[in-house]
């Protein structure tokens, strides 16, 4: 270790932890506070002294929920806190009598020798952390009597393998590394320090060698310890109402569904049951990513799942005797019409004027019938549109124009799913797990709602028991073609009314150069109030080259300046279509580049390295690192899909986007950026 001057706060934090770690290896303290067979021993009373039955079911359904709880807890505390990682983050209160009280969050409680950790999902007193920040008065009620004081200290801290590596204050942040402490604020920043991405004309660079320090230490505090106040609020609303949670890139819409989910767990396990719920997601990368990030939150069994494997196993369940084949690649027009909010309410009318009807019966009625699909489109498609929708609809069902034989079984595109379901709920009712049990999820969480039909949606809420549901979503980022555009207007228009719409007001993830880049090129559908970007950073640079040649020739030399600077770097070479993926992929293979792959059906490693794909496979991720090719007129020309894409590419990096462009400009980019002639 290096000789640096090891911080004052840092020296506190050594010693806190030095008497955690003694205390949970003398054995282990009380996990809980709550006597929780004292309350069933007194509810048994209560339960005799009532006459009335109706009231002894109340209180019997009070004991059960409450041995549930009892039984839960019991399991989480059957063990101490993990040695290696007890705490994340660390509070002072300087209370009103006088008093000072050190609390530790963490995921087990665990109280001994001076030593609390508390739960962060089930103490009450996590909310001064959350609600407050260093240096405000408190006043909170807290298990039945008024606390007040001041948050003297509020740390977030890592630990890993019993070992503090990390201390972050609201004045400062250190890190270790193999010299000693260090001040975070001292290093050069991937996308902002002095020196890094320098910007002389014979010199421009990706990254700052001085940060490769921090780009290798990789291991940031708990994502628990980094909810704001905001974010905590909203995942602690009523776990009965349906909540919508709206915010721009980066502003942790997916983080606090996932916790409230993980919060409804703990806090009433009876009720809300991980195998009974169901996590929904639109890319096989985002269902990855929240399988792994639910077991680390303490939840394990949720189901998660893409829209289309989801759609399509229940498809099968419900009407086993339908193909398994799924044609691929509907025409534009098919797809706008099967997630057209007009299809939902056509549907509804037609079960209502066929009552008793098959609904595969009445699927294939209805779907070769030019006339009903000229009236279910609602005057929005031209008679052109029809005319396509019409023949590819009939083809599907009598035959396809390639060749098929006339005598094969009904073909079914990937948007058939959902609407045989909803003719399934309107003609049968509830859909069911099996043949004698019904489909009821405790709670649902449906990410990237936005890229969600109408329809979709109601068939997946009336999944649910009661309105316990989770929406996270951004218009701004919609890459399909659905309805979806204002929540609570999308959501009446399906009849759910009484939701929570909470909108996250500040970005995480990227720069503030690249969210007002990312805003400005939505142009009129830029959001009113857009996200306040945490930090700021380098400039989005706009290249310009002759040509494809040129543009690939300087990308493959920064990318290989880049990987030796900095092998724990995330890149993402983003295109606008799949086959421009493949053609930069293989363009860049010649310079040997280490770690470079080409993504397929949303294959990341969550690793260091160069991602190469196109834009729409990235929804919901983020790369240190974010490299748009093709940014021409030809490839982003001015529509709203080509914006909103843009607009997603460039919020998928953290801190550095470049755009490379060749020919004519793309008028999706606002005239300040100019562009740097790179020949």
């Amino acid at each position: 270790m290096g000789t640096r001057r090891i911080p004052r706060i840092v020296r506190e934090e050594q010693r806190l932890l030095d008497r955690v770690l003694a205390a949970l290896a003398s054995g282990r303290g009380s996990a809980s506070g709550v006597d929780y067979a004292a309350e069933l021993v007194q509810m048994r009373d209560h339960m005799a002294a009532e006459r009335l039955p109706d009231d002894q079911a109340i209180w019997l359904d009070q004991m059960d929920r409450l041995a549930a709880v009892a039984a839960a807890r019991a399991r989480r505390s059957a063990r101490p806190p993990d040695a290696s990682r007890p705490y994340f983050a660390h509070m002072r209160l300087a209370l009103a009598d006088g008093a000072e009280r050190d609390i530790l969050l963490g995921k087990q409680t665990f109280v001994r020798g001076g030593i609390r950790i508390v739960d962060w999902r089930h103490a009450p007193i996590c909310r001064v952390f959350y609600r407050y920040r260093e240096g405000d008065p408190f006043s909170e009620r807290i298990a039945g009597r008024t606390l007040e004081g001041e948050l003297a200290v509020r740390r977030c801290v890592t630990v890993a393998g019993g070992k503090l590596l990390r201390v972050s204050s609201p004045q400062r942040t250190y890190l270790l590394d193999e010299g000693g402490w260090r001040e975070a604020g001292q290093c050069i920043e991937l996308a902002g320090g002095a020196g890094s991405a320098s910007r002389p004309d014979t010199a421009l660079r990706l990254g700052g060698g001085a940060e490769r320090a921090l780009r290798a230490d990789k291991r940031l505090p708990e994502i628990a310890a980094l909810l704001d106040a905001e974010q905590y609020e909203v995942l602690t609303t009523d776990g009965e109402r349906l909540l919508v949670v709206t915010g721009g890139a980066g502003s942790g819409k997916t983080t606090v569904a996932l916790h409230r989910l993980a919060f409804l767990t703990f806090q009433d396990p009876a009720r809300f049951r991980p195998g009974r719920m169901l996590v929904l997601v639109f890319g096989r990368a985002l269902e990855r990513y929240i399988s792994r990030v639910l077991p680390a939150l303490g939840v394990e069994g949720v189901e998660v799942q893409t829209l289309d494997a989801w759609a399509r196993s229940a498809r099968q369940r419900h009407f086993p005797g339908t193909t398994r084949h799924v044609s691929e690649s509907p025409p534009a027009a098919v797809v706008r019409f099967k997630t057209h909010l007009s299809l939902l309410r056509a549907l509804e009318q037609a079960a209502l004027d066929a009552p008793g009807a098959d609904p595969l019966a009445l699927f294939d009625e209805l779907f070769t019938d030019r006339g009903w699909l000229a009236a279910s489109a609602a005057g929005a498609f031209r008679d052109g549109e029809i005319d396509e929708i019409h023949r590819w609809c009939t083809e599907q069902q009598f035959g396809r124009a390639d060749g098929g034989r006339q005598d094969e079984p009904p073909c079914y595109d990937e948007l058939d799913d959902m609407i045989l379901l909803r003719l399934y709920q309107l003609l049968r009712g509830r859909l069911r797990y099996s043949v004698r049990r019904g489909l009821s999820y405790d709670h649902l969480v449906v990410d990237e709602v936005q890229d969600f039909s109408p329809l979709e949606l109601r068939v997946l809420l009336e999944t649910v028991r009661g309105s316990s549901v989770t929406l996270a979503g951004d218009p701004a980022q919609r890459l399909s073609d659905s309805d979806f555009g204002d929540p609570a207007a999308v959501l009446e228009s399906i009849g759910v009314r009484g939701a929570r719409i909470a909108s996250l007001q500040v970005s995480y993830r990227s720069t503030r150069q690249i969210m007002t880049l990312a805003d400005e090129v939505l142009g009129s559908d830029a959001p009113a109030a857009p996200c306040q970007a945490a930090r700021s950073g380098e400039p989005v640079e706009f290249l310009r080259f002759a040509g494809r040649g040129e543009a690939m020739t300087f990308l493959a030399d920064a990318l290989t300046d880049l990987t030796r600077r900095e092998p724990l770097a995330s890149v993402a070479v983003l295109t606008p279509e799949t086959a421009q993926a493949v053609e930069a992929f293989r363009t860049l293979q010649r310079s040997d580049l280490e770690g470079l792959r080409l993504v397929s059906d949303q294959d990341f490693c969550f690793g260091p390295g160069i991602e190469v794909c196109e834009v729409a496979q990235t929804k919901g991720l983020e790369f240190d690192y974010a490299l748009l090719l093709h940014v021409d007129a030809q490839s982003y020309p001015d529509t709203p899909t080509a914006r909103r894409s843009l607009h997603v590419g460039l919020t998928r990096a953290v801190h550095q986007a470049w755009l490379l462009g060749w020919g004519r400009t793309s008028p999706t980019l606002p005239d300040r950026l100019g562009g740097r002639r790179m020949g």
